[in-house]
């Protein structure tokens, strides 16, 4: 449309996409530049595109984001692991109490102190 004169003025035609490389697409490569698709005509590059700084800043935002996801999975993770050792220990104490001996009774007394150290 460029060559023919049919494109609005000032449209920048597309880099060319090598077929091979079509499916290894990175971050930076140039199909995500989407320059020259807007109508009005600029004269500055954007921000995001020509200013290293506000690039790794959207970087770092971005991975600080996936961070932030992870803590919440880790929490999330944390408490299933609790409450599960806690349903364990009621089932152990259950069966102690049930057994009532003193070996059992001893083992559990120790036990009890080693996991009241990991419950902090």
């Amino acid at each position: 449309m460029i060559e023919k004169r049919k494109a609005p003025r000032g449209a920048v035609a597309p880099h060319m996409i090598e077929r091979d490389s079509l499916f290894k697409l990175d971050v930076d490569d140039e199909i995500w530049q989407d320059v020259g698709l807007q109508d009005d005509v600029q004269d500055k590059i954007p921000l995001w595109l020509g200013d290293d700084n506000v690039r790794q800043g959207i970087k770092s935002l971005l991975e600080l984001d996936r961070c932030q996801e992870e803590e919440k999975r880790l929490c999330k993770e944390r408490e299933a692991m609790h409450d599960w050792m806690v349903e364990e220990w009621e089932c152990v104490t259950e069966a102690i109490n049930l057994c009532g001996t003193c070996i059992l009774n001893f083992h559990h007394s120790i036990s009890n102190i080693h996991i009241q150290m990991w419950m902090i």
